[in-house]
């Protein structure tokens, strides 16, 4: 008999757990639990606006003397001026004529003309 008492006391002690009384009040919080892992990486977003220019950048390195040019001197050219018309020397061209009034027909103006002579 004695090996029947603790499974009836068993049965009897979870029968009257269904059967308590009102709700207690709620407990008090417990303590902040541990950090968990990190969670998977979210979808790429869409792609963001052009930002603003940087600074500009350090000068670069000074470069090298370069060849010398061609002189003034080696261009030789002269003003002349006329009515109705201009002319230059036999070593020179004439490359470009203004008139005072009107436009040029060729060499010649209505007006006072000013050329430019170019040497050859």
């Amino acid at each position: 008999m004695s090996r029947w008492v603790v499974p009836i006391l068993f049965g009897l002690a979870v029968a009257f757990a269904g059967c308590s009384g009102p709700q207690g009040p709620q407990g008090a919080q417990g303590p902040k639990g541990d950090k968990g892992d990190p969670g998977q990486p979210g979808p790429v977003g869409s792609k963001g606006d052009r930002g603003d220019p940087g600074p500009p950048g350090m000068p670069g390195p000074k470069g090298e003397k370069g060849d010398t040019g061609p002189t003034a001197s080696g261009l030789h050219f002269r003003v002349v001026t006329g009515n109705p018309s201009v002319s230059c020397g036999e070593d020179e061209t004439l490359v470009s004529v203004v008139c005072t009034v009107g436009a040029p027909d060729g060499s010649k103006c209505t007006s006072d003309a000013v050329g430019l002579c170019v040497r050859k």
